[in-house]
């Protein structure tokens, strides 16, 4: 992925980013709410020589304490100490949990040791940083060495008593929420990026552009029923799913201007993606706007243009092919003037043999020469070879893709197979696509429904009213 691809991920996907962001900081807030407070107290002791008469001794005794310094240090948290404290202030723990939440710091070239205790009260906290510094005392009175005297030779005193805290230190409301904030976003930038490079099903023509550099020719609104496209192109000839269709009819005219594709394969990746729905669509489509159209129907694997139809599927395709009816015979006009439809006909056995014939591509001569247009259903790519098989005897392939259905992978494999064919793909088309609402200046409605809605109403006077 190039940057321009990070950022348009970035873009694409900014408001699940958000959302997990906010997310992120909404449970670090929550659980910062359901946390107990925690209070922290300090105690500050000083370890000093007993003895030092002159210079020397005290230095000598300086050195020494500073020497001892880190080793109290880790005594100060030692079971030892540790028992003591909790002896004296009446805890009900061990010393090793104790130990989890007091510390002890020696500042570096200092003969101090800064306590601290933690606990859910201030005066827990504070009781027991006190404790510390008293129990440090007595242990290092009992371990360390008597002088000539007898007395021990370092002694630990408090120089600063602990104070009893009135802020707790913890949780961190603010940084939890920011750290929550900030893994949410990254979580999210994790998700829009894994979600652009593996994403496997598309779901817009932005999607599309991240697998090919083929043009797309249109989007098809989904009917949102069971019926073909072509079917609400009869019965609402100016509903949402109409126009779309003639978007991409006009897009296909663009992609002709040479008119030298005139037989045009339609196919898809894998079933049930809306391709003989389709076809049937563009062929209404064109015929509309006064184009003699052919539609044939070249998928003899599951062949359904008869159920969307009504047409009997027997005589058809694999009759004209075997050479038992002709090409006038066996069409039949459907829905408009300048519509034809070659069915199918009876299922061959050797649906390969007859796809791949010279006989089959004399069929499309004599249909090129007939009609302006004609519209070649064939069977998925993936599923079966026929397409690979019949496309050579086509001017170009015109690929389906159903939002939310079709899965990358599938539709590089599908691109990848009909390069073999040497045939070209003039662009594909987005079905099945939940497209915005329309403007209510350019509404498609019906103009007797649109006129009766303009129409202004009449008002009743005032003075009719009171009567």
């Amino acid at each position: 992925m190039t940057l321009h691809d990070y950022i348009t991920a970035l873009r694409k996907h900014w408001i699940a980013i958000v959302l997990l962001a906010l997310v992120g900081a909404g449970a670090a807030y929550g659980y910062s709410r359901v946390l107990p407070e925690q209070y922290r107290a300090e105690a500050s002791v000083m370890v000093i020589p007993v003895r030092g008469d002159n210079t020397s001794e005290l230095v000598q005794g300086a050195n020494y304490v500073q020497n001892l310094v880190q080793t109290y240090t880790i005594l100060a948290t030692s079971p030892r100490v540790l028992q003591a404290v909790i002896d004296d202030v009446g805890l009900d723990e061990t010393a090793n949990r104790l130990a989890r939440r007091v510390s002890a710091e020696a500042p570096l070239n200092t003969v101090v040791i800064d306590l601290s205790a933690t606990d859910t009260s201030p005066e827990g906290a504070q009781r027991t940083a006190d404790a510390m510094a008293e129990q440090l005392a007595v242990a290092v009175a009992d371990l360390s060495p008597e002088g000539a005297d007898s007395r021990p030779a370092v002694r630990v005193e408090t120089i600063a008593p602990a104070r009893v805290p009135t802020v707790p230190v913890a949780p961190n409301t603010r940084l939890n929420v920011i750290l929550g904030f900030v893994a949410g976003a990254a979580l999210g930038v994790a998700y829009a990026l894994i979600r652009t490079k593996f994403g496997t099903r598309l779901a817009s023509v932005d999607d599309i552009a991240d697998v090919t550099d083929l043009p797309v020719i249109g989007s098809v609104a989904g009917t949102g029923d069971q019926r073909p496209i072509a079917a609400h192109l009869r019965s609402n000839p100016a509903g949402r799913v109409a126009e779309s269709l003639r978007h991409v009819t006009a897009g296909f005219k663009f992609v002709d201007l040479d008119h030298s594709h005139r037989v045009i394969l339609v196919t898809s990746g894998s079933s049930a993606e809306g391709k003989t729905s389709l076809a049937l669509g563009l062929a209404l489509s064109l015929a509309e706007i006064g184009h003699r159209t052919l539609y044939v129907e070249a998928d003899l694997r599951r062949p359904s243009a008869s159920q969307y139809t009504g047409l009997d599927s027997q005589v058809g395709l694999t009759t004209v092919t075997i050479g038992s009816t002709t090409l006038d015979e066996a069409v039949q006009g459907w829905a408009h003037a300048d519509l034809d439809l070659l069915l199918s006909g009876e299922l061959p056995p050797n649906t390969v043999q007859l796809l791949s014939s010279d006989r089959l591509q004399q069929v499309l001569v004599t249909a090129r020469e007939a009609y302006d247009y004609v519209i070649v259903d064939s069977a998925p790519v993936l599923t079966v070879s026929d397409a690979l098989w019949v496309a050579p005897a086509t001017d170009g392939v015109l690929f389906v893709v159903r939002a939310n259905r079709t899965r990358r992978s599938e539709l590089e494999r599908s691109l990848r197979a009909l390069e073999s064919t040497h045939i070209p793909v003039l662009g594909l088309v987005l079905n099945d696509v939940r497209l915005p609402a329309r403007s209510p200046y350019y509404s498609t409605e019906p103009a007797e429904r649109k006129a009766s809605r303009l129409r202004p109403r009449r008002l009743t006077s005032p003075s009719a009213t009171d009567g």
